[in-house]
């Protein structure tokens, strides 16, 4: 019988699930979104710092959201 709880057995298959998932994924797909990752990392850690955000902030963001969009097939509505 396993040691491991209940949420480690269900951690451990989502996160096989998710390594699947990420193999999947184009080279661009996956690039797009480590880059998005990065950038919302940067803008929230700016505004964690400031309670302030950079306009070249708010432009990575939404050069990402539109890139996250084209790669995924998503509506670039913001709602």
């Amino acid at each position: 019988m396993s040691n491991k709880s209940e949420y480690q057995i269900e951690r451990e298959k989502k996160t096989a699930i998710n390594k699947k998932a990420m193999a999947s994924l184009t080279t661009e797909q996956l690039e797009v979104i480590k880059k998005l990752k990065e950038d919302l990392g940067s803008a929230l850690s700016m505004l964690a710092e400031t309670n302030d955000l950079y306009l070249s902030d708010i432009q990575k963001l939404d050069d990402g959201y539109h890139k996250l969009c084209n790669n995924f097939n998503l509506d670039h509505s913001y709602r």
